[in-house]
């Protein structure tokens, strides 16, 4: 891990074990990114970010992105698989995962409502029958999550099993996000 210094982030001494726990969590995230990578269903059309957010110099949270190339996710802001973790987060020694509809119907000609409804009928029960998992079809950004148990040594096994078994819906995905392109 990377050292950390208070004040080379320019943060109060009482603000210091959030901001160590939050950064001492960034390099699993970015080794769980390079893993995720030599996975055999990662091929070309997946990509994965991992980092800090909003920034390194004043981070809120650890966080990574999975997604196809096709999900309209280039500025971070479309349709992706993510995990985070915040101090709340650490505290508790959980990850939240989740899929994050947040392509505008403007920038992608998306109906985010007719692509949560298609992907659940593909695709909701299995969801449900995942362990921690917890669905919400009104909620359109974020129509699903799980706040997973972790630790520092478990984080890795962890989250690389959940976005492994998440890619397994990416075709439920692709074809949720067909049946809600919004006909002209």
């Amino acid at each position: 891990m990377r050292p950390f210094g208070v004040a080379e982030l320019g943060v109060r001494a009482q603000e210091y074990s959030y901001m160590a726990s939050i950064i001492n969590f960034e390099p699993l995230y970015l080794s769980l990114a390079s893993e995720l990578e030599r996975e055999k269903w990662f091929n070309i059309h997946w990509k994965a970010k991992a980092g800090l957010y909003p920034n390194s110099q004043t981070p809120k949270s650890v966080a990574i992105q999975v997604f196809k190339d096709s999900w309209f996710n280039e500025d971070g802001k479309g349709i992706h698989l993510e995990s985070w973790m915040t101090n709340a987060d650490v505290a508790r020694g959980t990850a939240a995962i989740v899929l994050h509809i947040e392509s505008s119907k403007e920038r992608t000609g998306i109906n985010g409502k007719a692509l949560v409804k298609a992907l659940f009928e593909s695709s909701e029960d299995k969801i449900n029958s995942w362990e921690g998992y917890q669905t919400k079809e009104s909620y359109t950004m974020q129509p699903f999550i799980k706040r997973a148990l972790v630790t520092p040594e478990t984080f890795l096994r962890t989250m690389k099993f959940e976005f492994t078994r998440l890619a397994g819906i990416a075709k439920d995905i692709d074809s949720a996000i067909e049946k809600a392109k919004i006909q002209p």
